[in-house]
């Protein structure tokens, strides 16, 4: 799993408070945290567009975060296992190898919308009489005989495919983190005050 942990030493903030209200430190700071969890979520979110070509609904499900309480004070900003699973290469880099023989890359095939090969689609191309799977001079992958062009190389099958950092999950987290916590924490503790009994 893929987190970010939000903590903040807010006793400068505190200081500047009422004794009396300082049951409400605990509730406030809880407040303060997952708010600004939550204000991190969002922005990663909305950023992933920006990050991805045409990410797809199930990715823009990826990130969620974890509510703070009076007795942990900490709030997580983390990346959900399942889309962790092909995340985690684009947040830290590194190579993925297939889980079985080959990795599936289309080169000549139409894709979905979200730039992938649709469900189900290398078994149906693998039933038709024109195309193969094989290995033509030298490279390997699934193949189609047409009259007009020849052969043409649908997908190509991979060893391992070798990915840069490029989805900046801490360093947005970060940066979020240091322009909400305060107004967070100065809204949560107004709320509070407000709401104390």
């Amino acid at each position: 799993m893929l987190t970010i942990s939000v903590k903040s030493n807010l006793d400068a903030i505190m200081r500047d408070f009422e004794r009396k209200y300082v049951k409400q430190i605990p509730f406030a700071m809880a407040k303060a945290l997952t708010d600004t969890a939550r204000d991190v979520q969002q922005e990663v979110t909305r950023q992933l567009p920006e990050i991805f070509d045409r990410p797809t609904p199930f990715t823009m499900r990826a990130i969620g975060f974890s509510r703070a309480t009076k007795q942990s004070l900490t709030s997580t900003v983390f990346v959900k296992d399942i889309q962790a699973a092909y995340l985690k290469l684009e947040v830290l880099g590194g190579t993925r190898t297939p889980a079985k023989r080959a990795l599936v890359l289309p080169t000549d095939l139409p894709t979905n919308q979200y730039g992938n090969i649709p469900r189900g689609q290398i078994k149906r191309l693998l039933a038709r009489r024109d195309v193969f799977s094989g290995k033509v001079r030298g490279i390997a992958g699934i193949w189609q005989r047409t009259a007009a062009r020849g052969l043409i190389l649908l997908v190509a099958y991979e060893p391992k495919a070798t990915y840069p950092k490029r989805f900046p999950f801490y360093d947005i987290g970060k940066r979020v983190v240091m322009q909400r916590i305060e107004p967070n924490f100065r809204a949560a503790w107004a709320y509070a005050v407000a709401t104390a009994r």
